[in-house]
């Protein structure tokens, strides 16, 4: 919790009734006291952290020499100033004042007649004083801030104000890099920066340090409970020192005041999307209403994009989340949901977004700045995915609600062909080829045209080794080049005559017919 202001040393030594006397360090009078910390320890460093006030009755100095030792260890860790009992030697020894000025360390007496005890209770009620202050000043602000919200305030009209009044710069970054709001402009690689360092961290709070400033990175948790699903709170100081721990606790809970309202607000969002994805499915006449109520005109132009997410131990919902997240960044309007009614998938999620005004069928500028920006979003995405698989796939662009069934299909397939690689984004624009094209079948369907095709020739090859299947590929990829294929080989032309003949046998197709050829190929290719 915070305090209005740290207790100082000056203050201890000011109180009444205990008689405290300086012997040196004047000049460090106001620094802070963070706690009392009494030892008879001639290196105390393990147990301290900074800031002390530290008391010691010098059971520790059995030498001059030992004095020196006993001050540097309070100095390197920081302690604020040195309490000396003179019970022990009558009154405090010249070596450990001569210390004390060596390290600029300020140094006070504690008379016979006061007890280390009388001190620490003084600070403890300076410190219990100061932090029921500061616990009002939190809870009015809190109940400020609630009241506000409740009464149609957002987080982004509300941010400069608190964070100012906590000396704090601070940022609001989702997991895909979309700044919700911040104290300050932030620039996308910066943001970008955020969400890698805190996905890719092994645990959270964390810091990441950049252009010389240091940022501290807390989580602020949303549905579903997962990393990936969470907002990235970054905090700096006004002067870009660290902000203490109660300032960034108090924004965190600021910030998860808006995360309910925006989660409540995407629970309603993907309720409209079931309603569009039902639609698409089975009701084509009652799409565009639908559509109106998810807040897209149904004669815009349109791009299906489809996610999935693989490998994770993750909520199923998850992938929905992610989605919604990497086409927020876009900038266009979109809805997200399950594909459950489109397709039986629990881990695929679809997301129709509607482009600004009418646009040419199958290409569009503002189409591939949305690609850019999802393969950026997937990017920064990475480290939070591990070794687990986000595909996604974008169709082309749909103009108006008739073609947006046909734009879904795209996407799934899209989506089905990135799946075959590694995470990242594909297009139903990509997809050129007969392997893109091949990766879209069913796995069972393309083990199926596999086994029926070139079957018999694979149990040939087995029982008498006769590498048939790698003769048929050498002659299908020489363009059925007689000559060409022996060469390659190493064969006699009769011989590899002898090979085909075989191979057409065992097939039942003619290496002279160009679709037997292609299903030959086609079959090869697949594994």
């Amino acid at each position: 919790m915070r305090v209005n202001a740290p207790t100082s040393l000056r203050e201890i030594l000011h109180r009444p009734g205990l008689h405290l006397r300086l012997l040196t360090g004047h000049a460090q009078l106001d620094e802070p006291v963070t706690r009392v910390f009494v030892t008879d320890l001639l290196d105390p460093k393990r147990y301290m952290s900074g800031g002390e006030l530290v008391l010691t009755g010098l059971m520790w100095r059995r030498s001059p020499a030992d004095s020196a030792a006993f001050v540097a260890a309070c100095a390197a860790m920081g302690a604020t100033a040195i309490g000396a009992g003179a019970a022990a030697f009558g009154c405090v020894p010249e070596d450990l004042l001569i210390a004390c000025q060596q390290y600029e360390m300020p140094l006070f007496e504690v008379p016979v007649e006061v007890s280390f005890r009388e001190i620490s209770d003084v600070v403890a009620t300076s410190f219990w004083a100061q932090r029921a202050t500061g616990l009002a000043t939190v809870l009015g602000r809190q109940r400020g801030l609630v009241a506000a919200m409740a009464g149609g305030a957002r987080l982004a009209d509300l941010l400069s104000s608190v964070a100012a009044d906590l000396g704090a710069r601070c940022w609001l970054v989702s997991p895909a890099g979309r700044l919700v709001c911040g104290t300050d402009p932030l620039d996308q690689s910066l943001a970008n920066r955020f969400a890698a360092t805190f996905l890719g961290s092994s645990r959270v709070p964390t810091e990441v340090r950049i252009d010389d400033v240091t940022y501290s990175l807390h989580t602020v948790r949303g549905r579903p409970e997962h990393r990936l699903a969470s907002w990235i709170l970054a905090c700096t100081g006004r002067s870009d020192e660290p902000v203490p721990p109660d300032v960034t606790a108090e924004l965190v809970g600021l910030a998860a005041l808006e995360r309910v309202q925006v989660d409540e607000a995407a629970r309603v969002e993907r309720r409209l999307a079931d309603q569009i994805e039902r639609a698409l499915a089975a009701d084509a006449a009652d799409l565009p209403s639908r559509l109106r109520a998810g807040g897209l005109e149904p004669g815009s132009a349109f791009l299906a994009v489809a996610a999935r997410l693989t490998g994770l131990l993750t909520p199923a919902d998850l992938v929905v989340t992610l989605l919604a997240d990497l086409v927020s960044t876009t900038g266009f309007a979109a809805t997200t949901g399950l594909t459950t009614a489109i397709a039986p998938s629990t881990d695929t999620a679809l997301a129709i977004l509607r482009l600004d005004g009418d646009g040419p069928v199958g290409t569009d500028p503002r189409a591939d700045e949305v690609v850019a920006r999802l393969r950026r979003g997937v990017e920064t995405l990475r480290p939070g995915i591990g070794r687990g698989q986000l595909a996604v796939g974008v169709s082309n662009v749909a103009t108006g609600s008739a073609a947006l069934t046909g734009a879904v299909q795209e996407a799934l397939h899209a989506v089905a062909v990135a799946s075959t690689g590694p995470t990242g984004v594909r297009c139903a624009g990509e997809i050129t080829t007969h392997a893109l094209l091949i990766a879209g079948v069913p796995t069972a369907t393309r083990n199926s045209f596999h086994e029926r095709v070139l079957g018999p020739v694979l149990e040939y090859d087995r029982r008498y080794r006769a590498n048939l299947v790698r003769t048929l590929s050498v002659f299908l990829e020489s363009g059925g080049s007689w000559s060409q294929c022996a060469r390659q080989l190493h064969l006699h032309v009769n011989t590899l005559r002898y090979r085909m003949k075989r191979i057409e046998e065992l097939t039942g197709r003619d290496l002279g017919r160009f679709d037997d050829r292609v299903d030959l190929y086609l079959a090869l290719r697949i594994h």
